[in-house]
């Protein structure tokens, strides 16, 4: 038979023989998909605000540093916070989202079902700029903006609260260290009380002192007086090494202690210091056009499912006739 190969004119052949049905349905697919996306489908407008992440939430951070747009890192940082169950569980309870979407409380896994509906609903973006852009559809354009608008407020707040809770862990493990070493700190001052009960206090100048009366006092042939300052210089003898040390420890304690205090002050400032962890580039505002459904989009695919599916059945059909033609 001469239509016998598969080919792309036999399957023109086979469009021209079934032009009447193919026209029908894409009559009907156009009308029924047109129908169902004006009555069925629920309009939704999208509001969309769009952010910086900071370089650094410090306060203590130099002004220069402060005012830069973070980078990817930063980026990637307050997407983790976007998502978090902090973020997520304020907003669904300020906007009452469970009525909202008409999820029944008493159904099974609505913890499952409000969270998929919130990603539904709910997105956020990185850009290939390092921005941040969250997008929120709803029915209602004013409610879709206050939803983005709150995330600008709920980024500040759980930033704050995790930069306090990080503070005070800091400022814990701070005050232990300081606590050990003001012990340290008093044990050594009680040795250097038994080094000045010794009458060791500036050793350095008292040492020159002492030599220089030793030999004054040899000098003058005055044994007595050199045997009692050959003792006092063999006492610092025997125990300026120890005090020495003890000084040694003493200081570095002082240092460390004055560091602490410096570093403690810091993070004080940095977790009490209200600072902004984004730039706002664009706010949301309630949109005056919808977003979803797309209409003619939702008309194209529908046609071409259903153009394909009947294209499909048609080619079966005829394949079929022809083999039991053939035979």
């Amino acid at each position: 038979m001469e239509h016998s190969q598969f080919d792309f004119f036999w399957l023109i052949n086979i469009v021209k023989k079934h032009v009447k049905l193919l026209f029908f349905t894409s009559i009907l697919t156009i009308i029924v998909s047109s129908l169902f996306s004006l009555f069925f489908m629920e309009e939704k407008f999208e509001s969309s605000v769009i952010i910086f992440p900071t370089i650094t939430n410090a306060a203590s951070t130099s002004l220069e540093t402060a005012l830069e747009f973070g980078g990817e890192g930063e980026a990637e940082q307050l997407l983790e916070v976007l998502n978090s169950d902090e973020i997520r569980d304020s907003i669904i309870s300020k906007f009452h989202l469970f009525q909202r979407y008409n999820i029944d409380p008493d159904a099974m896994y609505i913890k499952t079902k409000i969270n998929d509906l919130y990603i539904e609903h709910i997105s956020f973006k990185k850009t290939r700029f390092n921005s941040i852009r969250i997008s929120v559809l709803d029915k209602e354009p004013q409610v879709a903006a206050d939803i983005a608008n709150e995330y600008l407020a709920l980024i500040d707040l759980v930033m704050t609260r995790i930069r306090e809770a990080r503070a005070d862990q800091a400022i814990a493990i701070l005050d232990k260290r300081k606590q050990l070493l003001t012990i340290q700190k008093d044990v050594a001052q009680d040795s250097l009380k038994t080094f000045h009960a010794l009458g060791m206090i500036k050793i350095a100048h008292q040492t020159e002192r002492l030599t220089e009366q030793y030999a004054i006092a040899l000098a003058a042939n005055n044994i007595s007086g050199a045997n009692r300052i050959k003792k006092e210089l063999n006492v610092f003898s025997k125990n300026v090494g120890a005090m020495e040390e003890v000084l040694r420890k003493t200081w570095k304690i002082e240092d460390e202690l004055a560091e602490i205090s410096i570093e403690s002050d810091r993070i004080k400032v940095d977790a009490e210091y209200t600072y902004h962890n984004k730039f706002v580039i664009n706010r949301a505002y309630p949109a005056d056009k919808k977003s979803y459904p797309v209409r003619w989009l939702v008309v194209l695919s529908s046609l071409i499912s259903v153009l394909s599916f009947m294209l499909l059945l048609i080619i079966i059909t005829e394949s079929g006739l022809l083999k039991n033609n053939e035979h």
